[in-house]
């Protein structure tokens, strides 16, 4: 358990069970989201709360909010470990943790998606899964980021790296692979007009889901291995009260 160990003030400390509980939540959302269009097809989208509530698909409701919190509570985790870890870690655990924010904020503001239009246009097409054009530069990122993390994962423990790498493989491939696929079904279905209502397709809504439990896969590994790194380098991150 990790906590704050100064004396005489009470803390909020954080159990080994968390990523389990973190994990109830994605998949209560997944599953219903997944029943709900199994179930009821193109009135799923009519369903009271749903978007709001369940569809981990749609932006900015209750999911939403929720993966922007796995990630900002992993950058916590992560800055907690700076400290405590070698010097030479310590500017790579920081960086994670500022990645790790900034993948938070764009996850309810979704950034992400301004490039689209420009990288389409500069390539001369936005069809298929050029309509999600921003997974060209994202992979780019992607593989600017995993070059530069190199040298700090070889200093880590292996279970750590392999976890690391493992976690990172699963939101990746969510968050980009399926993301085109889901967006090349998008386009066969109806062009640049899809929406759930006029132009429904029970194959995209699935991969949809689909996308959502590799990150959230990825992202709750993610918090894991980090409260255990956290545990073994004594890292303080319990709330004061």
């Amino acid at each position: 358990m990790l906590e704050d160990t100064s004396q005489g003030r009470p803390t909020v400390t954080i159990s080994r069970r968390t990523p389990w509980f973190l994990a109830l939540i994605a998949a209560i959302f997944l599953v219903l989201t997944a029943a709900a269009h199994l179930i009821f097809g193109p009135e799923t989208s009519s369903l009271m709360g749903f978007r709001q509530l369940v569809d981990v698909d749609a932006e900015g409701n209750l999911p939403t909010w929720f993966s922007a919190a796995l990630l900002h509570f992993a950058a916590l985790v992560a800055w907690s470990i700076s400290p405590r870890d070698k010097v030479e870690n310590r500017l790579s655990w920081q960086a994670i943790a500022v990645l790790l924010l900034l993948m938070g904020i764009d996850e309810i503001a979704s950034i992400h998606n301004a490039p689209s239009r420009i990288v389409g246009e500069l390539f001369g097409n936005r069809s298929g899964i050029m309509m999600n054009a921003w997974v060209i530069p994202a992979s780019i990122l992607c593989l600017v980021v995993a070059i530069f993390f190199v040298r700090f994962l070889t200093r880590q423990p292996k279970w750590l790296a392999i976890g690391l790498i493992t976690a990172a493989g699963l939101f990746v491939f969510g968050a980009i692979v399926l993301e085109m696929a889901s967006t090349y079904v998008e386009y066969q279905t109806a062009g640049h007009d899809y929406d759930g209502e006029t132009h429904y397709s029970l194959t995209f809504e699935l991969i949809a889901v689909g996308e959502e439990l590799f990150e959230y896969a990825g992202v709750i590994l993610t918090i894991s291995l980090l409260l255990r790194r956290g545990r073994e380098v004594n890292a303080e991150i319990g709330l004061t009260v």
